[in-house]
Order: structure tokens, then sequence, then C-alpha cells
């Protein structure tokens, strides 16, 4: 162990003494191996090199961050050649897509009927006693189709309980969704749940919703040490994430699920499937999927994203689209699960709402709509 702390000292004080390059910021995410001990990992770091700092994230995970003479890749690259680090990964900026504003739907609430939810309404229209954490830009607590569905909750940036939104309206959006229920009564946007405490876990103060997943995977950690049992995460690059998938298992082991968004730039991306998290991909109103969507082995099922009226900030509305709002259909249908049986395990929650959808595309789960677009009659029939 002695070896490696001077070799990661080594390491990483050639980055602060090489000539050929300009000092900038890194920050690299990595984990350590089971077993090595972090105390002494980041002392002799602090030590030998003041410009790096490290700080924890979640489990073994942790953020390396400072000047360096040749940034984040080089000290990546730096980290990885440890025996004692198991993973890194440069830190990304991570994103909430830009809204796109659609002309407004006929049918506000077809995404509803499409997936059968007035069905399962006649068992349950959701409780306020179960919890979706909202890992976003925060939430317009007081919207009038939203007062009542809102929680206390955590700014993950600066440390305080202000989790309104600071110029981004894209959690807003994301709760209406789970959880608006003025559209019930004829008027404004209706979600998934009539009842629900959606609980705001700001993670960017940024007016275009710029956060790291460093961030987004303390606001997970949170949240299952609170026993909230369903997360939604609606950022750019989650599923890829070296902490978030982290985060993901923390979550898992508490007896939660997350849920995050398959991604709107129209790749493929080579990633395995992940146990700990249910990754969203998208269907529009004739089932299809949209060509501006991610696709690939990690995507476990699909729902609505194209022509969704929802609530906005400023009290106002939207018509968008997008996987983050696939991602919180099916949050909000993990919600009204967990409103007909509160005790489901982890992993009885994922697996009802993989078994709960209509296959789509090639017979059997395959890359573009996973097991399928979510079915909310088949939900209430397996429960």
């Amino acid at each position: 162990m002695k070896t490696q702390l001077k070799l990661a000292a080594a390491a990483l004080l050639a980055l602060s003494t090489g000539a050929a390059a300009e000092e900038g910021e890194a920050s690299v995410l990595f984990k350590l191996q089971k077993g090595s001990g972090i105390e002494a990992f980041t002392a002799a770091l602090e030590r030998d090199l003041p410009g790096i700092t490290v700080d924890p994230v979640v489990g073994d995970v942790y953020l390396a961050k400072g000047k360096t003479s040749r940034g984040g890749k080089d000290l990546a690259a730096r980290l990885e050649a440890l025996n004692s680090v198991s993973a890194v990964q440069p830190q990304e900026l991570a994103y909430p897509p830009k809204a796109a504003v659609e002309a407004d739907a006929p049918d506000k609430t077809w995404f509803l009927s499409k997936i059968q939810a007035p069905l399962f309404w006649a068992k349950s229209k959701g409780s306020r006693s179960v919890r979706v954490l909202v890992c976003d830009t925060g939430i317009e607590s007081g919207h009038p189709d939203l007062r009542g569905n809102v929680g206390p909750g955590m700014n993950f940036v600066d440390g305080s309980a202000n989790t309104e939104p600071t110029g981004n309206g894209h959690g807003t959006r994301i709760a209406g969704l789970i959880g608006a229920q003025g559209g019930h009564t004829g008027t404004g946007a209706s979600g998934v749940n009539w009842a629900v405490t959606m609980i705001p876990g700001k993670v960017s103060n940024q007016a275009d919703g710029a956060t790291d997943h460093a961030n987004s995977a303390k606001c997970i950690k949170w949240g299952a040490d609170r026993g909230i049992k369903v997360v939604n995460l609606s950022m750019s690059n989650a599923a890829g994430n070296l902490a978030v998938q982290e985060a993901a298992e923390y979550l898992y082991n508490k007896g939660g699920v997350l849920v995050v968004s398959a991604g709107n730039k129209g790749e493929y991306l080579n990633l395995p499937d992940d146990p700990h998290m249910l990754v969203a991909g998208a269907t529009n109103e004739l089932d299809w999927h949209p060509p501006a969507y991610n696709t690939g082995a990690y995507v476990d099922l699909s729902a609505p994203s194209s022509a969704l009226y929802t609530t906005d900030k400023g009290g106002g509305y939207i018509t968008s689209n997008g996987t983050s709002l696939s991602a919180a259909i099916v949050s909000g249908a993990a919600a009204l699960m967990l409103s007909v049986k509160p005790d489901l395990t982890a992993q009885e929650l994922i697996d009802l709402l993989l078994a709960s959808t209509v296959d789509l595309g090639n017979p059997g789960r395959d890359e573009v709509f996973g097991t399928g677009r979510l079915d909310l009659k088949k939900a209430m029939e397996l429960l």
C-alpha cells in the first residue's frame, strides 16, 4: 500500500511540474479497489500535491479535482495506472435537455390513455405516503397543479434547503408528469399520480441546468439514506456515469430504484444493462421509436416521449418531448405501484415494471424498446 501511495503522489506531482501545457482545472471520478484505505490515499495526495483534492461521492467512488498542467484526461490516465484504483472517468458537465416546444397536442392526456393509467386509477390514484426524489433543477412547489404534492428537499450545490428553480424549469416539467393534479379536474396538466410526494433534489443552480454527476450521485445517496424508493434522474449521460452507477447500486441495496433517461442524441450507445437502474427509452403516439432518441442494450423499457403537456416554471405549461419525460412517466408508474404495494423490494419493483409492458419491435427484449412500452393495465393485473 505504501508503494502505491508513493506512486500516486509521484504520478500526480508530475502533472503539476510539466511545462508543455497550460495549467487548467481537472475533475476526475475514480473508484478504489475494495479494501484500499482512502484516508491514507487522500492524505498522501493532499500532502504531495496540494493542487489536487479528493472528495467522497458515494460508496468507493471519489472525485479528484484541482489545477493540473495537463488537464483531466492525463490525470485520469495516471490514476488508472494505479493498482488501488479500479476505474476512472473524467468528469463532464451534464445537462437537462433543452425544451423542444411543440404545438399543443389536441389531446393533452393522450399519454395517460396510451399507458392505460385510467384503468389503474380504479385501484389507486396514488398516495402521498409514497415519495419520489427528483434529482434535477428544482421544482416550483407553488405551481397550482403541483401544490400539495411537493415536499421539502435539498440543494446539493450549496447545501441549502432552497430547491426552487433558478432559471431552468426542467425539474418542474418532470414533476408535472409524475404528479400534476390540475388536469384531473378538467384544467391544467395531469400526471400519472393524483397524489404523491415529490422531493426536489436540486443538483444545479445554473440557468442552463448544467451540473456534474457527482452532485447527482450525492442526491441519489441522500434519498437512499432517507428510505425513498423511487429516484428520477433525467440528465444527460447518466446511465454511463461511474458515480451514478455506484449510487444506483447503493440505492438498490437500500430498497430503492433509480430511473434515468436513455438520452436524446439519436445514438446507439454500447453500454451494458445495469441491473441496479431502469433506463427509459422513447415512444410516440403511434408506438414508434422516434429516431432522435438513443438506443442500446442498456435501454430497459420505453414510455411516451412526444408532445407531452406538463407543468413549467412561472405557474405555466409546456408541450415538450424527450426521454427525460419518458423517465418521469416510468417513475410516476413506479410510485403508483407502490401506492398499492408499499412493501415491494427494489428487485420486485424492477421486475414488475419490466413485465408491465407491451412488446414492440422485435419479439422479446430488444435494443430499441427494451421490454416494450409501459402499460399500467398489465401492472394492475400483475399486482
